[in-house]
């Protein structure tokens, strides 16, 4: 028999111990059965919400065009002269990095992956929320909590479903949504039983009906939020997402509007971040996840150091474990920012020279990696968020597929969000004409998130699944001179992630994602 994950002991072992004293009978060790809402809050707020999200996902952009590798060894030119000390060989975490960068077929016996298990024990809390609704008592004065728990509870359950449905499945389509998506779990109790995955279409069926569902009870729930909670702002941000990955247009627009409507997320002006201190050891760096920043709808997860494959062990000698933020080939994304757009300073941390002075710092043999994957832990800064220029151009992209011409609509979006990310004396407005067709003006605004979203969760793997599975070339070097290409093709089953051991060694019935093996040349 083969064994069974105790998901209800890893859910309710921490929430028990936390609160044994509320839960625990005065004359017996019997645990009582929580009935009032506010039972139930510290439930969601310690077992439902994503936690440690980076780490158990964040070494999917190892499998991106975002990330490259470069030589291990450097000419010490490089550096101004400057003795720097360099790493020998591949770091047996390089080595970690190699299975997930050049596409193995096979990489568990290296990296373990969480992130499904991790979900699924953020579903269970609430499943349990949810199935004890029709129940759950509540006083005439806590009728706002009880609703704002219950839109919560459903937003979450659909994030979480999301993200399974977006690393484990087919990218939606019209031809892919009869096929396999993820497990459907539903009911509070630990299904022991084999069980298949439910198809694409049940997956984003259940999401959608979720996001109504936590909508409908937004009207009367208290209005008592944090950024580290779900806001209503970040109900109809997940609702313009899902929308626009299920490419239902009219929805990702209606929910956006929304989201526009409740104007507590408004863009943040780059022009007034001290770029002097960017990317400089010890200053105070301007982060994109944290309260301060208005655009910020949602803050989540932590650090724990796990996986952190281009984490510079300093910023006076390598980059880690070898690879870092891409800065040639076609697929080069630091090579798409523009003149004058101050992201390329502002959201990535640069080594600067070494023996010189740190007013400004440099990149090396075009050398980033990217602040937002590399964060530290302080006092109103998180992992992880959600921020509101995606809502622009999810909504961008919904107006440029639904109109059948150049979208005039889309183009006063894109303007809107980009002129708050150029230098203000260099931005151009773009116009209708800078683009020859509608299909052009789609590809402009996939750079665009891009540029704005990168290292974001799981954004760009996840964009670039929906956008065609495209075709992507990595150069793995053994030393200075010495590597080999590995390409994944356009369409590869390799942008379905394995069904992990956790869940096929237990369920016979689930069926895995079939990968191929993707050699060097």
């Amino acid at each position: 028999m083969k064994t069974i994950n105790k998901y209800i002991l890893l859910l309710f072992i921490p929430w028990l111990a936390m609160a044994c004293n509320d839960y625990l009978k005065g004359d017996s060790a019997d645990l009582l059965i929580p009935t009032d809402v506010n039972d139930f809050v510290p439930l969601l707020l310690g077992e439902a919400y994503p936690d440690q999200f980076t780490s158990l996902i964040g070494w999917t952009a190892l499998m991106t065009d975002d990330v490259e590798m470069g030589p291990l060894y450097y000419d010490e030119s490089m550096y101004n002269n400057s003795k720097v000390d360099m790493i020998d060989a591949v770091d047996r975490d390089a080595g970690d990095g190699e299975v997930l960068y050049t596409w193995w077929e096979d990489y568990s016996q290296y990296i373990t992956d969480k992130f499904w298990d991790s979900r699924y024990k953020n579903i269970l809390a609430c499943n349990l929320v949810i199935d004890a609704l029709p129940d759950m008592k509540y006083a005439e004065n806590e009728r706002g909590t009880y609703c704002k728990l219950a839109a919560q509870a459903y937003t979450l359950r659909a994030y979480h479903y999301f993200c399974l449905v977006n690393t484990y499945a087919a990218p939606w389509s019209e031809e892919n949504k009869s096929k396999l998506g993820v497990i459907k779990r539903t009911s509070p109790v630990v299904d022991v039983d084999a069980v298949e995955r439910a198809s694409v279409e049940d997956i984003y069926t259940l999401i959608n009906g979720d996001l109504t569902k936590a909508q409908e009870y937004l009207p009367d729930a208290s209005s008592d939020y944090s950024k580290w909670e779900i806001t209503p702002a970040a109900v109809y941000f997940l609702a313009s997402r899902v929308a626009l990955f299920r490419e239902d247009w009219s929805e990702v627009i209606r929910a956006s509007e929304e989201f526009m409507t409740l104007e507590g997320n408004p863009l943040y002006d780059l022009n007034n971040v001290n770029r002097d201190s960017c990317g400089l050891s010890g200053s105070d760096y301007f982060f994109i996840n944290q309260v301060g920043n208005s655009e910020t709808v949602f803050l989540f997860s932590k650090d724990d150091k796990e996986y952190k494959f281009m984490s510079p062990a300093s910023y006076y000698t390598y980059y880690g474990w070898g690879f870092h933020t891409s800065w040639t080939g076609d697929n080069a994304l630091l090579n798409l920012y523009e003149e004058g757009d101050l992201r390329e300073e502002v959201y990535f941390a640069r080594l600067f020279k070494l023996g010189g002075t740190r007013l400004r710092p440099e990149y090396f043999a075009g050398q980033a990696y990217p602040l937002k994957a590399d964060r530290f832990s302080r006092v109103g800064q998180a992992r992880e968020c959600w921020r509101s220029p995606e809502v622009y151009l999810n909504m961008a992209e919904a107006y440029a597929r639904k109109d059948n011409n150049i979208s005039q609509k889309a183009i006063d979006l894109l303007n809107e969000l980009r002129e708050k990310k150029f230098l203000a004396a260099s931005y151009t407005p773009k116009t209708v004409s800078d683009f020859a067709s509608r299909d052009e003006l789609i590809r402009f605004i996939w750079k665009e998130r891009r540029r704005e979203l990168c290292f974001e969760e799981a954004m760009r793997f996840w964009d670039m699944r929906r956008q065609g599975m495209l075709r992507i070339e990595h150069k793995f070097y053994s030393s200075m001179n010495t590597y080999k290409t590995f390409v994944l093709e356009a369409g590869s089953p390799n942008y379905l992630l394995p069904i992990p051991l956790s869940e096929t060694e237990y369920n016979d019935g689930v069926t895995d994602n079939p990968r191929v093996t993707v050699v060097g040349q």
